[in-house]
């Protein structure tokens, strides 16, 4: 009777604590993998603001530094702002234009934000423009 009973204990199958404990352990992996999944798609959306404001930015620095027409930044007032549309986005632009300790030298600083989110800085950047 020995060998009958352990047969019939193989045949049974798992407990119903067995599967509770399975499909628990299941869930918590689910979920640690979905917010992975999860966070993994807001950065990569984070990154694609953060360098189509930076190209903005570049572009700005560009237009400034090669003073094509009324851009000179010596003659320009010390802050502007403007909007750029870039891939169907709107970016506000701030461009402050600083004096140095060389006259012939001004310090220039490009700030693109957002223009849903306009207190969030997306990127900063700065450069140098000598006179003519």
């Amino acid at each position: 009777m020995n060998v009958m009973s352990s047969k019939r204990a193989m045949i049974q199958g798992f407990t119903l604590i067995e599967v509770m404990v399975a499909l628990a352990v299941f869930a918590v992996i689910a979920l640690a993998l979905t917010k992975n999944a999860s966070l993994a798609v807001v950065q990569t959306s984070r990154m694609q603001e953060q360098l189509l404001a930076f190209t903005v930015a570049q572009n700005v620095m560009n237009e400034l530094t090669s003073r094509g027409g009324d851009d000179d930044p010596f003659l320009q007032p010390t802050r502007t702002q403007t909007e750029v549309l870039m891939a169907n986005r709107r970016f506000q632009v701030l461009v402050r234009v600083e004096a140095t300790s060389d006259a012939d030298l001004k310090r220039l600083e490009v700030s693109v934000r957002d223009d849903a989110a306009v207190d969030q800085e997306l990127a900063v950047l700065y450069g140098y423009v000598g006179r003519n």
